[in-house]
């Protein structure tokens, strides 16, 4: 909770220039180690970003084929005095809580994970016969893991918000069908 930088300076300046010692904080002489991490740490944000797009491609695909093969339906309701606004709100309903089921059941996955990260890098250890956790680079005996409440909940808004941003233009497609041109349709 102190600031290293700041005790070392006050060290330095404290002791005589001429003194046969050296004085650095641990983070000086671990940076290698630091940046790696750091490093580390970037790739991975890149990679689940990636991930995280995919995920709204593929449930805006999967949208859009729900509004082609529901045209028929949603001729016949829009006939049946159904607004635009209506079936688009059905769609974006529809959104939200495959995104809210989606980021429920990958919240309570993901903390099983993390919950149980040393076991499966033990079991995979076994299965692949290579270490996964190398604690002589990492300097520590078992995998450390740290789950932030707030970085959660960022998430979960996150992948609900995407899920609903996806929806959005099959939902604008199919309150723009007209029912005729719908029932024509099939």
């Amino acid at each position: 909770g102190s600031d290293l930088n700041a005790m070392r300076d006050r060290l330095i300046a404290f002791f005589p220039a001429d003194m046969p010692y050296v004085i650095q904080t641990w983070q000086d002489t671990q940076r290698p180690l630091l940046n790696a991490v750091n490093l580390e740490l970037t790739i991975l944000n890149i990679l689940l970003f990636l991930i995280i797009g995919v995920a709204g491609f593929g449930i805006l695909a999967t949208f859009f084929m729900i509004v082609v093969e529901k045209t028929r339906d949603i001729g016949i309701l829009k006939s049946l005095g159904a607004t635009g606004r209506g079936v688009m709100t059905i769609f974006l309903g529809y959104g939200l809580s495959l995104g809210t089921v989606g980021t429920g059941v990958g919240i309570v996955l993901g903390l099983l994970f993390v919950w149980k990260i040393n076991e499966i890098a033990n079991v995979i250890q076994k299965i692949t016969g290579t270490q996964v956790y190398d604690p002589m680079i990492y300097f520590f005996d078992k995998i450390p893991t740290i789950v932030s409440p707030w970085m959660v909940g960022w998430v979960a808004v996150g992948a609900i918000t995407i899920a609903v941003l996806a929806s959005v233009l099959p939902a604008i497609r199919a309150a723009r069908l007209h029912p005729v041109e719908a029932l024509r349709y099939e």
